[in-house]
């Protein structure tokens, strides 16, 4: 099994825009495409949607995260619906931040996406709300994850 201690593990609903933060945050070309299985690139684990919404496939979650340097749970702003059970990230021993994404979207809101990644267990000042599209927040999330000692 490899050593993932230096990625950065994403999990998230289907739509909630890992990929396209994976893509962001690596300085990528964005290009919408649906995640089909978990990819793994030197600095990521990238985590498909349905790992968090079909509570039969969260423990396929936490096995291939659990030993992240870093989870990132990530939720739209946009999305009015929560898979993400009640203190959730209180399963990881490794540190665990929020990121709401599309907040640049015209239905944006972000007290219910504070408000979901709260309910899993996030604190408030582990959240940060970024726009893959713009750049908004993108340094902040940097900084923050530089913080727990990854790049």
């Amino acid at each position: 099994m490899a050593n993932n201690r230096g990625r950065i593990a994403l999990i998230g609903r289907i739509g909630s825009g890992k990929t396209t933060l994976v893509q962001c945050l690596s300085d990528e070309y964005q290009k919408y495409k649906k995640t089909q299985q978990v990819t793994y690139t030197p600095l990521f684990l990238d985590t498909p949607g349905e790992f968090v919404e079909l509570p039969c496939f969260r423990p396929q979650a936490i096995n291939v995260t659990c030993d992240a340097g870093l989870i990132i749970l990530v939720n739209s702003s946009t999305d009015c619906q929560n898979s993400v059970p009640p203190n959730f990230i209180r399963t990881y021993t490794r540190p665990v931040i929020g990121v709401i994404t599309k907040i640049d979207d015209k239905q944006c809101n972000l007290k219910r996406s504070y408000r979901y990644l709260q309910y899993a267990g996030i604190r408030e000042n582990e959240i940060v709300p970024v726009s893959a599209f713009s750049g908004v927040g993108i340094d902040d999330l940097k900084i923050l994850i530089e913080s727990v000692g990854l790049k």
